[in-house]
């Protein structure tokens, strides 16, 4: 797991960035797939570093 550095709403979704082997990596979620994750938006655009990138599942997850 990999901890979000920022995020970017985009569109109908959110651009999530985080650190892999030292680079920086985006990926898109929309908020639909956002909602089937059980994670808040909101919380994700306003809170970023409160949640990390699963690399084995590619979900968002809290890390509070």
């Amino acid at each position: 797991m990999q901890k979000i550095t920022r995020t970017e709403r985009c569109g109908d979704g959110v651009n999530v960035f985080w650190k892999k082997a030292g680079k920086e990596t985006t990926t898109y979620f929309s908020f639909t797939q956002l909602i089937d994750m059980q994670v808040n938006a909101l919380d994700l655009l306003e809170h970023p570093r409160s949640w990390g990138m699963d690399e084995k599942t590619g979900k968002v997850i809290s890390i509070v």
